[in-house]
């Protein structure tokens, strides 16, 4: 394990200032400006859609205006902040996105750091929780990537796009989130992908972390850091840092189906025993099976199961002689696609039971 004082040196690499173990600081950190190189990717969703009125705030086309449009509306103040390049991934709502989408998306990001200081992805808050954190466990680069959007149209009046926006740059260019992994920035937070989700279909507000509260704030008076995801401690041993899925070792097109399966009252055992025989290689409970879901289950052969929690918080521990994986507090969606990259990469049980362990269920 890794001394106290060895995190907070780490987290100090980060651009935090260390302190009883984890960083915390009230200004911006330097350097920032047209030295650094932030590249925004557009994906379309709310923050890039236009309203008949500047009053409908929830009646909209997602995805209708390109990105360099909405940085561009930012000058002359964001270049102050960075020199910044833009390009469309996509315009269209974040529900239309595949996961071979994200696969696409996280070599592009891949191939823009390469070259930039910092990635901004800018998408629709629908599956924005679910493309931050394939990110997270995809991108190998330790440098930030930050992921925003709105919930409000950019024509609408008081909409929180450019704000949004403008601050996601802002702590991209920062570089206080080197080695954090993917963070989301909305609403004046900050936010890891592991425990960020959405909460509310309306209000600004509607992104938390439950338990573990935010990894800080930005605002006026500067950007403030106070947690940092656990693998930061690894930030000086990039082969630990990094996760074990690589794409460039997973072929697109071998990316297995993996579905999730909803518990209720009297749930039936049919959605399944269906899953099962349109191809999937995995099931993940959200909630406890019910006995019609449980007896189901353990008639698959070969189909790999998580059991999460369905409720938003806590963990859940599952019997390892049933061959269940416990996904512990990681939220169902989430579960989905860390079994989904295990089950490309592995078909060993105790292999996936471990990356459940080291990489779900992170901890210092």
């Amino acid at each position: 394990m890794p001394t106290v004082s060895k995190i907070a040196a780490t987290i100090a690499l980060a651009g935090t200032v260390a302190g009883a173990g984890i960083g915390v600081s009230s200004a911006d950190s330097a350097p920032t400006g047209a030295a650094q190189r932030v590249a925004v990717i557009g994906l379309g969703g709310t923050i890039a859609g236009t309203s008949d009125r500047r009053t409908d705030l929830e009646s909209y086309r997602p995805g209708t205006r390109p990105i360099a449009e909405l940085v561009d509306s930012l000058r002359p103040e964001i270049g102050d902040v960075a020199a910044v390049t833009t390009e469309d991934f996509g315009q269209k709502g974040s529900g239309e996105y595949t996961v071979a989408d994200l696969y696409d998306l996280a070599q592009l990001v891949e191939r823009r750091l390469r070259d930039h200081d910092s990635v901004v992805v800018s998408t629709g808050s629908a599956t924005m929780e679910e493309l931050s954190y394939f990110l997270d466990l995809t991108v190998r680069s330790t440098k930030p990537v930050v992921v925003t959007g709105a919930m409000r149209p950019w024509t609408a009046i008081g909409s929180d796009g450019p704000i949004n926006l403008y601050n996601a740059i802002r702590l991209a260019a920062s570089n206080r989130t080197t080695c954090f992994g993917t963070v989301i920035a909305l609403n004046e937070q900050i936010l890891p992908a592991r425990d960020a989700t959405k909460t509310d279909s309306t209000r600004v507000h509607t992104f938390t972390t439950h338990e573990y509260g935010d990894l800080g704030t930005i605002d006026q008076a500067g950007i403030r850091v106070q947690r940092a995801p656990a693998r930061i401690r690894h930030c000086d041993d990039p082969a630990r840092w990094t996760t074990p899925f690589d794409l460039t070792t997973i072929p697109r097109d071998t990316l297995p189906r993996v579905d999730i399966a909803h518990s209720y009252l009297d749930a039936p055992a049919e959605p399944i025993t269906a899953a099962v025989a349109a191809g999937a290689k995995g099931i993940v409970f959200a909630g406890t099976p019910s006995p019609s879901q449980a007896s189901a289950a353990m008639a698959t052969k070969g189909i790999a199961l998580v059991a999460t929690n369905g409720y938003g918080s806590g963990a859940i521990t599952v019997d390892p002689s049933m061959g269940v994986v416990s996904g512990g507090d990681l939220a169902p969606k989430k579960a989905r696609l860390l079994l989904l990259l295990a089950l490309a990469t592995t078909a060993d049980h105790d292999q996936i039971v471990a990356w459940f362990r080291d990489y779900g269920n992170q901890q210092f």
